[in-house]
């Protein structure tokens, strides 16, 4: 036997796994374009269809808010009617100085920069109308708690 015919010579009979592999082609780390526009599209599909959702909620939650601070005036409107046989009329909106609510029944919100606006319909009801900062208005009939009819 030769020197060179052992396992692992060449030429010898371990030669088959001694054969250099071919190189493993190279990559560049990273994503092809294509990846990263069909990450960018199903990005804005759910974009698409999460935004309006979540603006609808939010539209929810301001309302129940404005509703939350109109109820809580019903009590001082009911105590003012057990005083005077009328409900209190008035507006609140503490960003222009006008608060004659407050002097009509008593009642003022909390920290906000809502203006609430009261009609009185003699003792049989009241209706308030507020309005947020963004322009959002609500309309409620008291003390039946329903919304305003359409104008």
């Amino acid at each position: 036997m030769s020197a060179q015919a052992g396992p692992g010579a060449r030429g010898g009979a371990g030669d088959a796994g001694w054969r250099a592999q071919p190189a493993l082609q190279s990559r560049c780390a990273g994503f092809s374009l294509l990846e990263l526009l069909v990450a960018v599209a199903v990005i804005a599909a759910v974009a698409a269809i999460a935004i309006p959702a979540y603006r609808g909620y939010v539209a929810t939650a301001r309302d129940g808010a404005l509703l939350n601070r109109m109820t809580s005036m019903a009590v001082f409107q009911e105590e003012t009617r057990l005083r005077t046989g009328v409900y209190g009329a008035g507006v609140y909106d503490a960003a222009n100085g006008i608060v004659t609510l407050k002097t009509a029944i008593g009642w003022q919100p909390g920290e906000d920069a809502t203006t609430y606006q009261v009609v009185a319909n003699g003792a049989a009801s009241w209706t308030v109308t507020a309005t947020d900062a963004s322009g959002r208005a609500l309309c409620r009939v008291f003390p039946s708690n329903e919304a305003c009819p359409a104008r």
